[in-house]
């Protein structure tokens, strides 16, 4: 159809026709009926509707980017480690405050 926006076809509509003229063998018979016109006037039969205009413009993305401030503490260059120290205190030490439960109801293991 002349002056329809191609936006408005559907790609899917196109795929599902062919699929069924493929594996119905529609139209391979008869000379009326050909491949390219059945499935453009299955698209043209089922076209979306046209494009809402817009109402507010499109935001331009800044520049300035949100993260690009640099947390306190962490250094800026990148620090080979050499070494790593841990200190393992037993005040820390919470126990378990839950008993561990069975599957089972055997008593035993």
């Amino acid at each position: 159809m002349p002056g329809t926006d191609p936006d408005r076809a559907s790609y899917q509509i196109a795929v599902e026709t062919a699929q069924n003229l493929v594996t119905t063998a529609a139209g391979i018979t008869g000379p009326g009926s050909d491949l390219a016109g059945d499935i453009g006037r299955a698209v043209l039969s089922s076209l979306h509707g046209p494009r809402r205009p817009r109402i507010c413009a499109r935001k331009v993305k800044s520049p300035l980017s949100r993260w690009n401030k640099h947390p306190e503490g962490k250094p800026r260059t990148t620090h080979r480690i050499t070494s790593i120290t841990a200190h393992v205190s037993a005040e820390h030490h919470k126990p378990a405050t839950r008993r561990r439960k069975s599957v089972t109801t055997a008593s035993g293991p």
